[in-house]
């Protein structure tokens, strides 16, 4: 096992980024005939580059454009809509990407576009959704490798030989992920933030004198007292809930109470001796989280018409400071929701972090594993370009482009400070101030997504974090102080491909899952809580759950391999 081995990129990127600084001049389109909309045929324009180990991107920046598919309807910020960072982009490589979202439901857009056949040229789709196997087999994408070899043969030397080895399949690459890490990163980086913590009103815990709020109890008895005192606003917030979009948990939100009243959830899922990985609603403390919930329902705290919410009613309500204590996504509580409530209903009612709660005097255990990587890039085989398609996705996984897709250009956008990038201070302050405005002005983050680690931008990530976000920051290392490396458990990637019949009887749980959820928070007694659980796990066993729980833990110990943990 080698997991403390360095990414390849690391160690290229200041030499790279020093030779980025001026290739804005290189921009310039050599072949006009070629235009938007793309006529020209794979490979057939390109002229060899002067220096065999230039990247190939450069051989042809003449003007094209590709559609590509988002799977994430809430993603509107990574449209492109003539931004800073797009103009960079295309001014620098002549693409320009027409970004589209789904219509309504993320999974039922994508299985009519797989079914008609009627995919974009490219896709950002989780690298482990489960209809990849489907695009994979159904010879519906290129292999990455196919097009390295044939139209950019240098960015091979790219890419980490780690994530080549676990993201492949068959012996291929199909897609390239963002947001693989390096366990440098996990390190060293900005404190990883893996559950969606627990906020507070604070003109609301300031009036009730500030009480700690450690345990379940502590959290009831103040959400009571809160609601006396605030009959108009909503006790407790929790993200929508939908187990098709946010896995067994039902609710991102459901993740931080399960940690709480189940430390050891992951571990508890392994059973070694019956070569067995269970479904995580068999763990005992699981389900204790759910019953807390059904707890807060039936004490009037938790109101039940977040069962059936759309995430944009919730998000709605935490721009209007509506919930007394929420869950959110901590970037967002820090860049979105705390600015807005402070500019529209006064910062006196932003939001602040709780402690973690501690269930039986258990301390919470948070998996901050090293990301496996989140969307992957995948070229379908309608792509009309694949040639400058791959040779645009170099352009993006290399060292200039990972700088462009983050800072922009020198002089302009930021400067090298002490030998790290550094946002102007206009560029930062909006940031700061007004997220979506930053969005719409630069686009910075949001033009590749081709995200990887980087020590150059992760050291100034890290440094900038500290000094302009020092509320988040401390925030982050309260919850940091909980996470632990869950990389070698191995369970990544685990549930059975959906083609398969362990597949099918994986859908049919989830769905079945997906039902329960809302039974379980409204049953009336502990008595019907119990038997619509006990319901739920006799229907699970006979629809097939203990086939599926087999596949899983060969797929777990698939997983532990292709990482290097076992041989």
């Amino acid at each position: 096992m080698n997991r403390m081995k360095k990414s390849l990129f690391s160690l290229l990127a200041l030499s790279v980024v020093l030779a980025a600084c001026g290739a804005k001049e290189e921009a310039a389109p050599t072949t006009p005939a070629e235009s938007e909309g793309g006529t020209q045929t794979a490979g057939g324009t390109d002229a060899a580059p002067a220096d065999p180990n230039e990247l190939e991107y450069k051989s042809d920046t003449s003007p094209f454009t590709f559609r590509q598919y988002f799977y994430g309807t809430w993603a509107s910020n990574y449209l492109w809509k003539d931004q800073y960072a797009m103009k960079l982009v295309t001014e620098k490589t002549g693409a320009t990407i027409d970004r589209f979202l789904a219509t309504g439901n993320d999974n039922d857009f994508l299985n009519t576009m797989i079914a008609s056949n009627d995919l974009p040229d490219t896709l950002m789709l989780d690298w482990n959704h489960p209809q990849v196997t489907k695009l994979i087999n159904s010879g519906m994408v290129y292999s990455l490798d196919e097009l390295i070899d044939q139209y950019a043969p240098n960015f091979r030397g790219l890419l980490d030989e780690e994530m080549v080895k676990y993201h492949s399949v068959n012996g291929k690459l199909w897609y390239l992920p963002n947001f693989y890490e390096t366990k440098d990163r996990l390190v060293n980086g900005v404190p990883i933030t893996p559950i969606r913590p627990y906020f507070v009103r604070s003109d609301i815990y300031e009036a009730l004198g500030q009480p700690a709020i450690e345990t379940e109890e502590d959290l009831i008895a103040f959400l009571k007292d809160a609601k006396a005192k605030y009959p108009d606003l909503s006790p407790l917030g929790m993200e929508s809930f939908d187990v098709s979009m946010w896995g067994f948990q039902g609710s991102l939100s459901m993740d931080s109470l399960i940690y709480s009243f189940s430390p050891n959830h992951q571990e508890n899922r392994i059973k070694d001796d019956e070569k067995l990985l269970t479904y995580p609603m068999r763990d005992p403390g699981f389900i204790e989280a759910f019953r807390f919930v059904n707890r807060l329902q039936k004490e009037g705290l938790f109101d039940s018409q977040q069962l059936i919410a759309k995430q944009e009613q919730y998000e709605e309500k935490i721009y209007g400071g509506q919930y007394i204590v929420s869950s959110a996504f901590m970037n967002n509580i820090y860049t979105m929701y705390n600015p807005k409530i402070e500019s529209t209903i006064g910062a006196d009612k932003k939001y602040v972090i709780l402690n973690p709660l501690k269930v039986d005097g258990q301390e919470p255990r948070y998996p901050a594993q090293r990301l496996m990587g989140w969307q992957g890039f995948f070229i379908t085989k309608n792509a009309k370009n694949p040639d400058r398609i791959i040779k645009f996705l170099e352009y993006a996984w290399s060292d200039e482009g990972q700088m462009d897709l983050r800072y922009g250009t020198e002089g302009e956008t930021y400067d090298m400070v002490d030998g790290l990038p550094q946002y102007k201070e206009e560029v930062k302050q909006l940031e700061l101030s007004d997220n979506a405005a930053w969005y719409n002005k630069y686009g910075l983050t949001a033009s590749t997504l081709m995200w990887r680690a980087g020590k150059l931008w992760d050291d100034a990530e890290k440094r900038d974090f500290m000094k302009n976000q020092p509320e988040q920051y401390a925030a982050k290392e309260m919850i940091a102080k909980y996470n632990f490396d869950g990389n070698a458990l191995g369970l990544d990637n685990i549930e059975p491909e959906g083609s398969t019949t362990e597949g099918v009887i994986n859908a049919k749980i989830k769905d079945l899952w997906n039902k329960t959820i809302p039974k379980l928070v409204l049953a009336k007694s502990d008595a019907e809580f119990d038997k619509v659980y006990a319901d739920f796990i006799a229907d699970m066993d006979k629809v097939g759950a203990a086939k599926v729980e087999k596949v899983m833990y060969e797929r777990h110990i698939q997983d532990l391999q292709k990482k290097g943990v076992i041989q």
